[in-house]
């Protein structure tokens, strides 16, 4: 089978949105095959997996921008936007001794200040122009001509491999013996509370005065 071209990224130079442009990178996208993905997964730590199979956790602006040691942006861009990166933790390398390394990847926020005249920026004045998330290490992308990944396929390969060789039966029986079980907790709580306030009752017949 001929080897596939990788889907060319979409001009991304302009103030599209964040839903523009996961629609223009669809509408053009060479999607990886399952036998391509289960190769991709089998060499991803499981943080890669885990942000592939759902979605990166970057920290909340609160929490980013209460550490002392990271400037709230990085950059200016031409037009007078001013650059903000949250790398995603879940995802982030680990060094040898154990230490986090590099983020894999990284959100990418253009933002544009509201100033007075003097430049302190005013009440409500941080308004987020775009955002998308950028791939620093190229190892997290599939190799250049498998196509691009699909969370759902990345779900499928992982529980495949992990299902295989376990028996069907097996599973069933064991289903259907934690439903039993279980059902049989819920009814003898209901009859434990049956008894109670049965017990409730008499009580309180039996305190009632005598009207003769």
């Amino acid at each position: 089978m001929a080897a596939r071209k990788r889907a060319d990224e979409p001009d991304l130079t302009g103030p599209l949105s964040h839903q523009g442009e996961q629609q223009a990178r669809q509408q053009d996208s060479i999607w990886a095959s399952l036998p391509e993905v289960a190769l991709y997964v089998s060499g991803q730590p499981d943080g890669v997996i885990d942000c592939r199979e759902a979605r990166h956790r970057y920290p909340g602006s609160r929490l980013a921008l209460s550490n002392p040691d990271a400037p709230p942006f990085t950059d200016i861009t031409p037009e007078g936007w001013y650059v903000r990166e949250i790398g995603c933790p879940s995802c982030r390398k680990v060094n040898d001794n154990g230490t986090p390394g590099p983020f894999r990847v990284v959100r990418v926020e253009w933002w544009h200040l509201l100033h007075n005249k003097r430049g302190f920026i005013i009440e409500n004045g941080a308004q987020l122009v775009r955002a998308r998330p950028v791939v620093r290490d190229p190892d997290y992308l599939n190799p250049p001509g498998q196509g691009r990944i699909k969370p759902r396929d990345v779900r499928a390969v992982v529980m495949s491999l992990a299902m295989k060789g376990m028996n069907v039966n097996t599973i069933t029986r064991e289903i259907r013996e934690r439903q039993a079980e279980q059902a049989r907790l819920v009814r003898e709580a209901y009859d434990r509370t049956l008894t109670r306030h049965d017990a409730q009752d008499a009580a309180q017949l039996h305190a009632v005065p005598d009207a003769g």
